[in-house]
Parts: structure tokens; C-alpha cells; sequence
């Protein structure tokens, strides 16, 4: 099982975007993962495909179970 933690917010111009990040700690809180998201945009870390991110949004944790088939 694979686990990322999936991190939404909006640009300025109102549109969506998402960054995910493999294998996040163990025990990450919602608090946890809105500091970080927070820190991103106030700090212009990273960029939306057509404008600066605006707002932190939400954040998920994605699990993720591979079965082989025999």
C-alpha cells in the first residue's frame, strides 16, 4: 500500500491546482498539512500553471493498494 499526501489550493485567478507528495510522516494532522500549505503560498515556494497561488485549500491522504492478479 502506498500512501501521498495531496495538497489543493487556488491561484489568484481562481483556478485549482494540486501538488502531491509520496510517502508522507506518519501521524500528519490536518493542522500539520495547513502550516505547510500556508508556508507554500506566503512564501511564493511554488507557482500555479497560469498565476501565483492564492490560498491554501485542503489536504488529503491517498492510500493506494496494488493486489497482483494471479
Amino acid at each position: 500500500m502506498s500512501k501521498s499526501l495531496r495538497l489543493e489550493f487556488e491561484d489568484q485567478e481562481e483556478n485549482k491546482a494540486t501538488i502531491t507528495i509520496t510517502d508522507p510522516k506518519d501521524g500528519l494532522t490536518k493542522a500539520d498539512a495547513k502550516e505547510f500549505g500556508d508556508f507554500l503560498v506566503s512564501n511564493s515556494i511554488v507557482r500555479g500553471k497560469k498565476a501565483k497561488l492564492n490560498k491554501f485549500d485542503k489536504a488529503f491522504i491517498v492510500t493506494r493498494t496494488e493486489v497482483e492478479l494471479v
